[in-house]
């Protein structure tokens, strides 16, 4: 079988949630199957499309490094030059499958181009951007949830100073924002962005099958118009390797840590706030990101740290999260947007960690509230404190949530899933 992966970025450079799970994914897979990943990167100073073609370990991946566009423009979402390699890639290598994981600087016509060669598409959705063209998280600026989907917020939002998006991107914004200045979300720029979620719902008919990670999302979706018979729930897979419970060590303080990108949206500013109120002798915390991806927001953070018992460790290889996992008591997922069903998460049940998050979207569906972990109130850093300061009093509440921990899908089994799922589309 030949499977076609398309992804919006990818590794070294980009680790997030969704990069680490297709690489596992792609590299299980690749052992009984042809697998090629197809992706882009941004060049920002250049004005063509270069295509590349890398090996990552063992699996086949096609780059594209494509100039800057505005974030919101067409070439965001429907990219004719992408749509060209796209065609290009169909008829060399034949696939007998795609399997979408984001179609940021892509194009939403791909699954419609793949049925044009009677090749069927799959979508697993790891985040909102079909329903928020904002990095699919559906957040504003002042860091305020959008519930539902308001289009005259929309317009309003991308006037919006980008930060949100790594320095990188920053100047992607531009010329979106400037063309949308003097209108004050007008019914022109309304229409923009009635024309871009036009295409996402045209883009449903043309998938055979969508895959919720969560049931928050699962239901988001289904609102936004997905029929309910074609999308359903199955968590993504993990790798086990190197995660080993190992027995907790009953010191004199707890040790919570994060682990994840140091950005508002996740959230660590809530944590150090509520972990300065807690006295140094009973706890520390220890901080894994890369402080130089948001910058400003990292100095504001290690200005905020007040407590001698906060420490920033900067960013750690990915095979280096279980070690660190294991060397903690408790992980703090302090996001305040939705999520979907974050990494971090499962690799901390895997290790036999408690973990304390935000009653919000994808995580208060991993996390059940005072059996695996805590919930607390989003974005209030006393709700916080208050959970954090349960389980320094409490070590008997800490190993009830231990034994709370469920089991964790497994890559292996997650590609198992997967095989029997395209097998059966590809059939039909």
């Amino acid at each position: 079988m030949k499977i076609l992966y398309i992804i919006h970025d990818f590794l070294p450079r980009h680790q997030a949630g969704a990069e680490i799970y297709t690489h596992l994914l792609a590299k299980e897979l690749s052992k009984k199957h042809e697998v090629l990943l197809f992706f882009t990167e941004i060049s920002p100073l250049s004005t063509q499309y270069r295509i590349t073609r890398r090996n990552l370990d063992t699996l086949q991946c096609i780059e594209v490094f494509r100039p800057p566009e505005a974030p919101l423009s067409s070439a965001a979402y429907n990219d004719e030059k992408m749509e060209a390699v796209f065609r290009e890639i169909l008829i060399t290598h034949k696939p007998d499958i795609i399997h979408i994981q984001h179609l940021l600087y892509h194009s939403l016509r791909y699954p419609a181009i793949a049925l044009e060669m009677n090749i069927p598409s799959i979508y697993t959705l790891h985040d909102y951007w079909l329903t928020c063209p904002r990095w699919g998280q559906r957040i504003r600026k002042n860091m305020q949830i959008c519930h539902s989907v308001d289009l005259q917020q929309c317009a309003r939002c991308v006037q919006e100073d980008n930060t949100l998006a790594p320095p990188c991107l920053t100047s992607l914004f531009l010329f979106l924002k400037n063309k949308l200045k003097k209108r004050q979300a007008s019914r022109e720029g309304i229409e923009f962005l009635q024309e871009r979620n036009a295409h996402s719902r045209a883009m449903i008919n043309d998938v055979r099958l969508f895959i919720s990670p969560s049931p928050f999302l699962q239901k988001d979706l289904i609102q936004f118009g997905i029929p309910e018979e074609k999308i359903i729930i199955s968590d993504c897979g993990v790798s086990l390797k190197q995660h080993v419970q190992r027995t907790k060590q009953a010191g004199n303080r707890l040790r919570f840590g994060f682990i994840g990108t140091i950005s508002e949206h996740k959230g660590v500013h809530i944590l150090v706030e509520a972990f300065n109120s807690i006295a140094e002798e009973s706890a520390e915390l220890h901080i894994y990101g890369d402080l130089s991806w948001f910058p400003d927001y990292s100095r504001r953070l290690q200005k905020a740290a007040r407590s001698p018992s906060i420490f920033f460790k900067g960013a750690i290889p990915n095979d280096q999260v279980a070690a660190t996992l294991a060397a903690i008591d408790v992980l703090v997922v302090p996001s305040i947007w939705f999520e979907n069903s974050p990494i971090t998460i499962h690799e901390a049940f895997l290790a036999g960690v408690p973990v304390i998050t935000s009653n919000l979207g994808g995580m208060a569906d991993l996390v059940d509230d005072r059996v695996n972990g805590l919930l607390f109130e989003v974005n209030n850093s006393n709700s916080l404190s208050t959970a954090i300061q349960e389980l320094i009093l409490s070590r008997e509440l800490l190993e009830q949530l231990r034994r709370g921990i469920p089991t964790v899908k497994s890559v292996e089994e997650n590609s198992a899933e997967l095989t029997q799922i395209y097998k059966k589309i590809i059939m039909e």
